[in-house]
């Protein structure tokens, strides 16, 4: 971020981080690993303090060398520059080798993608499908397959109980780039009163699309006018 750009609000806990790796800079003469810092915070996981550390370089108060867990660099709210850049010594490398563990960690954060919550979707009756973030979860690259227009939808009802996804689940829906397939579960918006989404099982039969549940409780709902957000790739559940 330019210094002449007007500073972005930081949260309470992007402050806290903040003052955490100035003061554990002061305290030990070098860049503190992320492990050093999550003791001095209130978060229990590196995987949130990754998270906060990819917020604090968008907003220009962090940096770090891609690959070294310990080549960490911050300036405050009020600071212009980087202390580096203000002609202080030591700053930004690291004058230790990075320990094995901090090396690990930084492996491990490399597999796993930041995939946003942006709402709730029926696996019943249409709702109303809300299209705003309203957070985010980590999860294995092996699992989305990328980060790019993937995202989250808690489920809302039993219709598809069937496949495996049950009331309250959270069903990962990765965008599709060509037309469904008989059998794939399928998250669809319904032009109605209101923009509507559902979670179901696509077939097409002859030159119709249904939307089939797995419980037999549901009837089928006409696909025809259906547009599809993605294909569901994964459930995830809370236990």
């Amino acid at each position: 971020m330019n210094s002449a750009e007007p500073p972005r609000e930081l949260t309470h806990i992007q402050q806290e981080i903040l003052e955490a790796i100035r003061s554990l800079r002061r305290e030990r003469q070098r860049p503190p690993s992320m492990r050093e810092v999550l003791k001095e915070v209130s978060l229990t996981a590196v995987s949130g303090l990754s998270y906060q550390y990819k917020e604090l370089e968008a907003k220009g108060y962090l940096r770090r060398e891609a690959g070294h867990p310990r080549t960490v660099e911050v300036r405050l709210p009020g600071e212009s520059v980087f202390p580096s850049e203000a002609g202080e010594p030591g700053q930004f490398l690291a004058d230790t080798e990075p320990e094995a563990a901090d090396l690990t960690t930084d492996i491990e954060l490399e597999q796993v993608v930041w995939v946003p919550v942006v709402g709730r979707i029926a696996a019943g009756a249409p709702v109303l499908a809300e299209h705003s973030v309203s957070k985010r979860f980590p999860l294995p690259k092996e699992v989305v397959g990328g980060e790019e227009g993937v995202f989250i939808l808690e489920v809302a009802g039993d219709s598809m109980i069937g496949a495996g996804i049950c009331d309250r689940d959270w069903v990962v829906v990765r965008p599709l780039f060509q037309a469904p397939q008989d059998g794939d579960i399928v998250a669809a918006t319904i032009e109605g009163v209101e923009l509507e989404g559902t979670v179901k099982t696509y077939m097409k039969v002859g030159r119709h699309v249904w939307l089939m549940p797995k419980n037999s409780a549901y009837t089928p709902i006409s696909g025809d006018k259906a547009k599809f957000a993605g294909k569901v790739v994964a459930v995830l559940r809370q236990v």
